[in-house]
């Protein structure tokens, strides 16, 4: 970025009074401050604000060039998935474009204003074929949330001022899907009771870490049975777990299986939604004691 012409020419000024032959000639002290030793109208003082402003002029053509080459490569160069990923975080929601651009117009706004129009928290780019799969989601509590139909359609808009042409792009925001999970739980019945309740503290350590591990999933990262089996046996209390079943749905009504892992369509799964439980059943089994 190129700096001031007072910028550059207090450069030249601070090397012109370091210099000792110069010091010598004029009969200043090295290192004095050259505004006490020179009038502003002296030709010193002329002559480098001329320079100055030479090199001004020169460091803004440097500017000049440096953004026009760069905005041709973002012309030129094939948008990647990332890049995909990255102009959807940048939507702003009741914001503007500038004119024959895809950037929004901020002018007058306050950074609080440009944070509440971010409304695109999660987003996630696959593809097959010629097809974009795009999943975006807002953000509650730190969890992905589902966009309202009114920013989805203004994103859609968005989308259509950047995106290459030819490519298509499926955008999704939905809830987050079910998951639904049937277990035996083996259980030290020194640490936990019959129902999986801790007996120290009172909490379900056990829905706990099926809940954790579901919510830390990152955005359309992808659920395995094994991980889910370990993050529970790690838990206080567990000895061993033997998973029966594991399915997946959108809609509550239609569920498939997962045999070893899956990716939500949403982009994340729910660990209660409208009053599904992710936990379809647990039989605990009292584990180490002479009923086994």
């Amino acid at each position: 970025m190129a700096r001031t012409i007072e910028q550059i020419k207090t450069s030249l000024t601070e090397a012109f009074m370091q210099n000792a032959n110069l010091a010598l000639k004029y009969g200043f002290e090295v290192g004095a401050d050259f505004n006490t030793t020179f009038s502003k109208v002296s030709l010193e003082s002329l002559l480098l604000y001329i320079v100055a402003v030479g090199i001004w002029t020169l460091e803004k053509l440097f500017d000049t060039h440096t953004q026009e080459v760069e905005e041709y490569i973002s012309t030129m160069k094939p948008h990647t998935l990332r890049w995909y990923q990255e102009k959807a975080k940048a939507f702003l929601f009741g914001l503007p474009l500038i004119a024959g651009t895809d950037q929004f117009d901020t002018t007058g706004k306050s950074d609080e204003d440009i944070a509440g129009a971010q409304v695109v928290k999660f987003a996630a780019v696959t593809e097959s074929g010629a097809t974009l799969y795009l999943k975006i989601a807002g953000e509650e509590n730190g969890r992905p949330k589902k966009l309202t139909t009114e920013q989805k359609t203004a994103f859609e808009a968005y989308l259509h001022e950047f995106k290459d042409a030819g490519v298509r792009v499926d955008v999704t925001s939905e809830q987050g899907d079910y998951l639904r999970l049937s277990l035996d739980v083996y259980y030290n019945p020194l640490l936990l009771a019959a129902d999986g309740q801790s007996k120290s503290d009172g909490t379900y350590p056990v829905e706990d870490a099926i809940k954790s591990y579901i919510e830390q999933l990152p955005f359309n990262g992808e659920y395995r049975n094994n991980a889910l089996v370990d993050a529970i046996q790690a838990t206080k209390g567990v000895a061993m777990v033997q998973l029966h079943s594991a399915a997946q749905s959108v809609d509550n009504v239609t569920y498939n299986p997962v045999t070893a892992f899956c990716t939500p369509f949403a982009g994340y799964f729910e660990y209660d939604r409208d009053g599904v439980k992710t936990i379809q059943s647990i039989n605990y089994i009292p584990y180490g004691t002479d009923e086994n």
